[in-house]
């Protein structure tokens, strides 16, 4: 399977260097992981997915990576995931819904798994992109603003977001890191 634009867009944004530890919530077919260990050295990613048939497909796409140690994979919702004590460099989710429909639990967990520096990106590209009509780059710049109040509302400090109007549709990303508990906290 061949990377599509925008996951090869995304990785692109992610800017993963050679050390990083990276956790993909919903890693689907694992074509993003594939694209992230070609970057990797030192470092390593997890990979997340609550379909057991797409971590099948995922495992059998990244087999060599796994037996390098870059990647490694669990059937598992971001939740319930058993992730131990590891800390990540970079957190990422390509259409995951739950970060804005229950953004106190996913982004608290987030919290949990962000190493010191860290940074979560969200990647989206809305679901009636195939119908036509202007507007669409508007359309996904007005979801990344409303996704960029929910980081805010939940302690993050976000970027303004990162939009792409790629050749099938207009991609963006909103990248927010955890705000420091100030003295009192």
């Amino acid at each position: 399977m061949k990377a599509s634009e925008r996951l090869t867009w995304a990785v692109d944004v992610l800017g993963v260097d050679p050390n990083d530890r990276v956790l993909e919530v919903g890693c689907g077919h694992g074509v993003a992981v594939s694209l992230v260990c070609e970057r990797l050295i030192g470092g390593r990613i997890t990979a997340i997915d609550r379909s057991k048939k797409m971590i099948d497909m995922a495992v059998k796409r990244n087999r060599d990576h796994i037996s390098a140690g870059k990647a490694t994979f669990e059937v598992a919702s971001f939740e319930a995931a058993d992730l131990g004590d590891e800390r990540f460099d970079k957190v990422f989710a390509f259409h995951v819904a739950a970060f804005w429909r229950r953004p106190a639990p996913m982004l608290g967990r987030v919290r949990e798994r962000l190493a010191l520096g860290g940074a979560l990106y969200l990647f989206n590209q809305l679901p009636d992109w195939g119908q036509p009509g202007p507007g669409k780059v508007q359309r996904v710049t007005e979801f990344g603003a409303r996704l960029t109040s929910v980081l805010r509302e939940h302690g993050f400090d976000v970027e303004p977001p990162v939009v792409e109007d790629l050749r099938a549709a207009p991609a963006m990303c909103v990248i927010g890191r955890p705000v420091a508990p100030t003295a009192g906290e």
